[in-house]
């Protein structure tokens, strides 16, 4: 999710816990500093759930008006022998017909899902309705205007699955734009991803190209007049971070024009939202050059590579943390990078003392937390995380360690969702390097590990 950094976490942890969610059990709570887990093998470890109990969505094409806030969803479905379900949130239900015009009937389950009446042979779903402005981070906000999706109110705003894992492909028109400003939105979301990933952002914005990248991929940012000379700051080097990230782990998934958008999130510096291809980041950290590397690594992981489990959060941010790091080195020099390496870890020691520390994964639950409110929504787990895979990088090699990761992007991108054991079992079988160790000291421990 968020690049979030330092004491302002608990800021923006507080405010989105409050918007709501479901009240899934907390008990997985962060084990002491002494205790010496195992490290599952992948037999052993909860099986993904997704949030459907029927079928998947393949494809997600909306058209939406935000003066009538009306929406219209056409939902390519896999086959299957159950009535599809879909999280809707508060949205009001107007219609329900196939692609051939037929309606439909429909009904809400007893949470709140809607369920439709057709048959498994039913693969095209056009679903009409109204949706609510909201303030509180839980779906459009309508003042200033951007969406907060992250990480379950898809439903809010469009008929959805929020499981990490589901992926779906999207198309978007977004109608009813204010005379005056613009909506930055991708067309279309070529490679599937998680629900909320998609992402809107209005105002009275300006565009900057900055550079394209030897791939071809033109990275820009959008920006307000009052952001402006912020933004040029922070992203200037981002087409060289972006390209550094195209060498080291693959082709981009999401289009050939990605950019950061400046978005007023309110009080406080809250960080980004990782709504690729083009990724928002809070008005208070827009000049931050660190916040434009992490999110843009997320294109990769925690987006084209979707987590197995709300539970396997680490892949996605303590992954997007190293990447961030690596092409912060890579770009503006080792100096830079170890600066960035000490305030990972100065940060770090920090919540340990505190007591904010926690572990960075829970291998035994599938999706049986509430991330936002959740321990493991914490800062530790970015580090921890980022840390592990420094470790592991001293172990076998940089090449190496960018290999495998480039070889989970290649057979999980776009594709289907990975979890930590597959991170792991990667590791040990591209390099003959056994991780376990390292991932009971970094990931399934607390405390402070040797040498931090």
């Amino acid at each position: 999710m968020a690049s979030l950094r330092g004491s302002r976490f608990v800021f923006v942890a507080l405010i989105v816990a409050s918007c709501g969610g479901d009240d899934a059990s907390t008990a997985d709570s962060p084990l002491p500093a002494t205790a010496t887990p195992s490290v599952p093998g992948k037999s052993d470890v909860a099986t993904p759930a997704s949030t459907s109990a029927s079928r998947g969505i393949v494809s997600t094409d909306l058209v939406l008006d935000l003066t009538t806030r009306t929406g219209r969803a056409t939902l390519t479905l896999e086959t299957g022998s159950l009535p599809p379900t879909f999280e809707v949130g508060d949205l009001r239900i107007d219609a329900v017909s196939t692609s051939s015009g037929t309606v439909v009937g429909h009904s809400r389950s007893a949470e709140g899902h809607l369920v439709v009446d057709v048959t498994s042979r039913t693969t095209k779903l056009i679903i009409e309705y109204g949706f609510s402005k909201h303030g509180h981070f839980d779906g459009w906000d309508a003042t200033p205007g951007f969406t907060f999706l992250w990480p379950d109110h898809c439903g809010n705003l469009f008929p959805c699955h929020s499981a990490p894992a589901d992926g779906t492909t999207f198309s978007l028109e977004v109608l009813g734009v204010p005379e005056g400003q613009t909506a930055v939105y991708p067309r279309e979301v070529p490679a599937a991803a998680p629900a909320y990933q998609l992402g809107i952002a209005v105002g009275p914005y300006l565009y900057e190209p900055l550079g394209t990248t030897p791939s071809g991929t033109e990275v820009g940012v959008y920006f307000t007049s009052a952001t402006r000379a912020a933004a040029l700051t922070g992203a200037s080097r981002l087409p060289e971070y972006f390209a550094f990230l195209e060498q080291t782990l693959g082709d981009y998934l999401y289009g050939k024009t990605v950019a950061s958008v400046a978005v007023d999130w309110g009080p406080g510096d809250f960080g980004g939202l990782e709504h690729h291809p083009f990724w928002h980041i809070d008005d208070g950290q827009i000049g931050d050059p660190y916040t434009h590397a992490h999110e843009a690594a997320h294109g990769w992981f925690g987006g084209a590579v979707r987590m197995a489990c709300w539970e396997d959060f680490v892949l996605s941010e303590g992954t997007s943390t190293y990447l961030a790091a690596r092409a912060i080195e890579a770009v503006d020099g080792p100096t830079a990078g170890a600066a960035l390496w000490q305030v990972f870890g100065t940060e770090l020691l920090e919540m340990i003392e505190t007591g904010d520390d926690t572990v960075a994964w829970l291998p035994d639950t599938c999706n049986a937390i509430s991330i936002a409110e959740h321990p493991l929504w914490s800062l530790a787990v970015y580090y921890r995380g980022a840390f592990f895979l420094r470790a592991v990088e001293a172990e076998v090699g940089r090449a190496a360690l960018d290999a495998t990761l480039a070889e989970l992007y290649r057979r999980h991108g776009g594709a289907s969702a990975a979890g930590v054991p597959d991170l792991l079992d990667l590791i040990e079988d591209s390099t003959g390097f056994d991780p376990s160790d390292l991932a009971t000291l970094w990931l399934l421990s607390t405390g402070a590990p040797p040498g931090l």
